[in-house]
This record gives C-alpha cells, structure tokens and sequence, in this order.
C-alpha cells in the first residue's frame, strides 16, 4: 500500500489488552491506522478504560463474523490486532493471512512452538506479520542487548534472571474462566506472564541449547498448573544461566545478570549497573602472583529505562512497517514468536520428563520429534 494511505485495522479480542490498542487508535496515538472495526466487546473493560467506542464503529461478536464481513465486501480490513486468549491466536492468524490481511499478534504465539512454526510457513510472501513485544523497545534492554551483541565485554559466561514479582492472589485465577488451566491457558506462570521474560532473554543472549527444569504445580494456588518455575540453561558457547520465577512470593525480585568475559551486567527495577574490567580477565587469570588478586573494574550506572509508550511504539512500528512494506524493521517480526515459545515448551517438557531436553534448531527432524513430545506431554496433563 502507499505510505500516505491510513491503514484500517480490527482489534480481535476486547480485554483488557485489546481494549488498550483500540484506544490508542481512537486516541489518534498511531498516525497512519485507523481502527476499522473490533471484536469480542466487553462493556465493563470499556467502562474501567473510559473507552467509548464510536456509534458507526463495526461490532462484531467473533472473528469469525469479522472475517465473514470481509468476505462478503462488507467490511474493508488492511490489517488485525489479535488480542484474545493465546490458544486462539494461530486460528485467528492464519485465518487473517489467508485473507491478505496483515497480523499484529499479542504474546505468545500460541500454546505449542508447532504453532508459533505452522504461523511462519503460512505466511504469504511480503506479508507484514509480527508480535506485540513491547520490552524491546524499553531504553535500558536495548542498551544491554546492544553492548551484549557488540562483543565490547566478550562473550556471555553466565545468566541468571530471577523474576518472582509477578505476584497474583487466588482471586486473579478465580475471576477467569481460562486463567489457570492447561486446556484453556496452555499453562502457567511460563505462559501467561513470563514470554516477555523469555523474549528479552533469548533476544539479549541467543536461544539455548538444553534446559534442565522443575515446574511446581500448584504450589501456591489452587491451580492444576505451575505457579513457580526454576530452569537451567545451556548456551551452545559453554555459557549457563539460571531462570526462576514465580506468581507466589511477595514483594518478590527481578533481577537480570549477565557475567561476561570481561565485565557484568546487572539490571533491577531501580537502575542498570555495569562493571568493565580494566583488562581482559584472562590476562589476569594467567598471570603470576599469589593467586588471590582481583580484576579491577569501573562500575557506571544508568537509570531503568522503560518506555511508557511502549505499546503505541510497538503499534506505530507495526503501521510503518505496512505502509512501506518493510518488514525487517518490525521490533518482533513473526519468526521471533517462535523462538521464546520453543524454550518455554523445553522447560516444560524437562519438568515433566525428568530430564534434560535439548532445544532443536528450527525446521529441523529433531524439531518435530521435540514437537511430537511436547503436545504429548501437554495433552496428558489434562
């Protein structure tokens, strides 16, 4: 499409997210979209929004109606923002991709990695389709992933994030029907508030290579699913990482530390510090003495920078992205969706097998024996 045509867009899915993105759109927060329709509409999400919708605006109960409109000529669509629960995401997705229509997916892809896959491959040619990672665009993670990537501090030794703030009452599960369910949520923790977490960790560090993990079920609610996670990481260049996190502590943590080659990294809430050391710690390491000298290193420190338009930001990258059709320059185009929902389904079929699991490369035998095993894993838990 020409860069100065406004891109005319439906929300599927008026929750809580989607009545957000809607807003933004009403709100003229995204130049070049339009919202064009929306589905799913809850008044009492629009209500706790102040969200008024306009008279004219098509309402439609389903995805399904929507796309029958399309169909019928009824209703001119450029592109959709999917926002429903996630097992519906790879139907709505390829539903609208067989359509033409370009897709914004909310995280994660869908319940399986197969999903976040199958995606990929129907995806017509010069098709714009990415996922709503908004953490990508806060300052302070671009920083690190920049300075990690850049070699300025060596390769990664050692990862450890832990992320226990997610704290959640008994009442957050009760108050869904879907929350808390392996048929309908596809899990918990790691699923439903940790695939930002896994982006970022993957994004910065590269994906890993096996995983060593223990999902507790339960342990803090009355839930068939896991509401704590620990995991041990490899990385192919001998790197290790520890990732935990949990729905049950208070005030809980979130603290990321990256040790590298010759400096570290450790970001919290409160600020981004990092250590370079004066000279490469192997020099250290080989050189005389008694064998009890330290590296010296310079600490400097930055603020936490998130983006409070991290959202408007992920939707007026997506809009520019579709009116010049360029999709390279996505923040999160639609192979990322695959890559942290790999590595959740890893950690999850380690916790259930006992064992270590490698993570395959993609489009590979070894993917789709991983895949076979995880939706078999998946399904017995139900």
């Amino acid at each position: 499409m020409r860069e100065q045509e406004i891109l005319r867009a439906a929300v599927i899915g008026m929750g809580n997210m989607g009545s957000q993105y809607a807003g933004l759109l009403l709100a003229g927060k995204v130049p070049g979209m339009a919202l064009a329709a929306v589905t799913r509409v809850k008044s009492e999400m629009l209500a706790a929004r102040g969200l008024t919708l306009p008279e004219d605006l098509p309402v439609y109960p389903t995805a399904d109606a929507l796309f029958g409109a399309v169909d019928a000529g009824q209703l001119a669509l450029d592109a959709v923002i999917i926002a429903t629960p996630h097992r519906l995401h790879q139907e709505q997705a390829e539903a609208a991709m067989q359509r033409g229509l370009c897709v914004l997916s909310d995280k994660p892809a869908g319940i399986r990695s197969s999903q976040a896959r199958q995606m990929e491959q129907a995806r017509p040619e010069g098709l714009v389709c990415g996922y709503i990672f908004q953490q990508r665009t806060f300052p302070s993670y671009r920083m690190i992933h920049q300075l990690v990537h850049s070699g300025q501090l060596g390769k990664v030794k050692r990862v450890s994030w832990t992320v226990t703030d997610w704290y959640r009452s008994n009442a957050y599960y009760a108050g869904s029907g879907w929350r808390g369910s392996w048929e309908k949520d596809g899990g918990g923790t790691l699923l439903n508030q940790c695939p930002h977490n896994l982006d970022m960790l993957q994004w910065i560090c590269g994906m890993p290579a096996r995983t060593r993990a223990f999902c507790h079920n339960g342990k803090y609610h009355p839930i068939p699913v896991e509401d704590e996670v620990t995991a041990y990481l490899e990385w192919p260049g001998g790197a290790t990482g520890v990732f935990t996190a949990s729905t049950g502590e208070a005030p809980g943590v979130n603290r990321l530390e990256i040790a590298l080659d010759d400096g570290l990294i450790v970001c919290e809430p409160d600020g981004v510090k990092i250590a370079r050391l004066d000279r490469p710690e192997l020099e250290y390491r080989n050189a005389p003495g008694t064998g009890f000298e330290k590296p010296s290193a310079h600490w400097e420190t930055h603020p936490m920078e998130k983006d409070p338009d991290a959202y408007a930001d992920v939707l007026r990258n997506f809009a520019d992205c579709v009116r010049t059709g360029r999709s390279g320059d996505l923040l999160a185009p639609w192979e990322e969706g695959r890559k942290s929902l790999t590595l959740s389904n890893a950690i999850y079929l380690s916790s259930w097998t006992g064992e270590t699991v490698e993570i395959p490369a993609p489009d590979t035998p070894a993917e789709q024996a991983f895949e076979e095993a995880f939706e078999a894993g998946w399904r017995s838990q139900f």
